[in-house]
């Protein structure tokens, strides 16, 4: 066995690989989340910390009184005060934390639903109009469209290779090294990363899209986060 070792050492080099040199959907990570999940898989719902924004949300939203769920109304438009902040034609809402530094980590039930987008939004991109949601505009986003396909919110869109359908969505962001990435929540399998020089700071971004009188995509969208 010494003899062995001795031969291998010889051949063994450190490397200073990280999860970002892994971008295919054959590696996991992140690896503490991975693990934080084998551990604490019956707590239900993630200890929440991270909030919506009620100031932001389209007045055909509505929100939980904790401002973790979000839903689009079918009823009547709430009569909320219009300020600059507020989305008024996009079916959106941003998170109320800002992100300037640091790595960060939660989760979206997206359970049921047809249609939905998330992700980041730059703190001072425009709300009033129809919007763009891609990267040179401040978005940084996956969507879910056309009741089972997923892209990413690039230029043009990008196909995302999803198995059967998403429950929860993961998303990791670093912010000091540019990468903002998505997983499936379920098994920590990637879906996409965006690799940006983030112009300021980030709120989280949510939209739940709108729903229907035949009962399509009602569901919420739900924030589970993880504090590790």
């Amino acid at each position: 066995q010494r003899v062995l070792l001795l031969r291998l050492k010889g051949k063994i080099h450190e490397t200073n690989l990280t999860y970002e040199d892994f971008p295919t959907s054959k590696y996991m990570g992140p690896l503490q989340y991975t693990i934080w999940k084998s551990l604490f898989q019956d707590i239900h719902p993630v200890p929440a910390a991270l909030t919506l924004d009620p100031g932001t949300a389209h007045h055909r939203l509505i929100l939980s009184d904790d401002c973790t769920i979000v839903a689009y109304g079918n009823l009547h438009p709430q009569p909320l005060q219009d300020s600059p902040r507020r989305f008024d034609v996009e079916v959106s809402v941003l998170g109320a934390e800002a992100f300037g530094a640091g790595v960060h980590y939660w989760e979206v039930v997206v359970s049921e639903k047809t249609q939905w987008m998330i992700g980041l939004a730059h703190e001072a991109v425009t709300r009033k109009g129809s919007i763009q949601i891609q990267p040179s505009r401040g978005f940084y986003c996956i969507v879910m469209h056309d009741g089972n396909q997923y892209s990413a919110c690039t230029e043009p869109w990008t196909r995302l290779n999803v198995k059967g359908k998403l429950e929860k969505v993961g998303v990791f962001l670093d912010y000091d090294k540019g990468l903002l990435i998505f997983y499936n929540a379920d098994d920590m399998s990637w879906l996409y990363t965006f690799r940006e020089r983030f112009p300021g700071k980030l709120c989280s971004y949510f939209s739940p899209g709108q729903s229907h009188a035949n009962g399509k995509n009602v569901q919420p969208l739900r924030i589970n986060t993880v504090r590790i």
